[in-house]
């Protein structure tokens, strides 16, 4: 309610990161009521707020450093960063959504098209312009 984020006891401490990223997502980037999603307007602000949920608990610095300690299948990532495996894959298509398949950041490549590939870019990666965001 309002300003405002109530906690469910009854859910999961994953669900409830889960909830509380997307609500934060709603105070950052939505202006008016959305709770009835009666326009057009009001589901891309709803998508929003749940882009930005995912991409603040499963960012990108923090992809990197799973990598560089071996954490790589889904379960994994989602220990890492306390979520659900599921949420791992929807912040996978949003960074696809976002940035593309394929794209560069701090110097590590994000490989999107089969699951999640990360790899140091290589000289020639960062001089291709397409790669950058």
């Amino acid at each position: 309610m309002n300003d405002q984020v109530f906690i469910n006891a009854n859910r999961s401490y994953e669900q409830n990161l889960q909830d509380v990223a997307e609500e934060i997502g709603h105070f950052k980037t939505t202006v008016g009521n959305i709770v009835e999603q009666k326009s057009e307007l009001d589901k891309k602000q709803e998508l929003e707020a749940r882009r930005f949920g995912h991409m603040t608990i499963v960012n990108l610095d923090g992809l990197i450093e799973c990598y560089k300690v071996g954490i790589l299948t889904s379960w994994d990532l989602s220990d890492f960063f306390e979520v659900r495996p599921k949420y791992i894959w929807q912040a996978l298509e949003t960074y696809k959504s976002k940035y593309g398949e394929v794209f560069i950041h701090n110097g590590y490549v994000f490989d999107l098209r089969n699951g999640l590939n990360i790899h140091p870019a290589t000289k020639r990666e960062v001089q291709d312009e397409d790669f950058l965001f």
